[in-house]
């Protein structure tokens, strides 16, 4: 456990997780995003945020790496 958590679970606060980002390819717009975002929380993710733009999905949570390309494969895209 890091040092700030230890001091945030003395103080009665909520650690903070952990915030990964992926990288998906084929998200065109809104709704692609949408869909992603669902996969992810479906499997565990908190606060998806994806940007069709970028392809840039950020997420907190552990997922391992078979949930991941699950989620986004069922969503019907890729990890780039």
């Amino acid at each position: 456990m890091a040092l700030k958590d230890l001091f945030a679970a003395h103080s009665g606060e909520t650690p903070k997780a952990a915030t990964h980002t992926i990288q998906v390819a084929g998200m065109h717009c809104g709704a692609c995003e949408k869909l992603v975002s669902e996969a992810l929380a479906e499997r565990g993710a908190s606060n998806v945020v994806a940007n069709h733009e970028t392809g840039a999905v950020t997420y907190e949570g552990e997922l391992n790496e078979a949930a991941i390309a699950e989620a986004v494969t069922t969503a019907g895209f890729e990890l780039a």
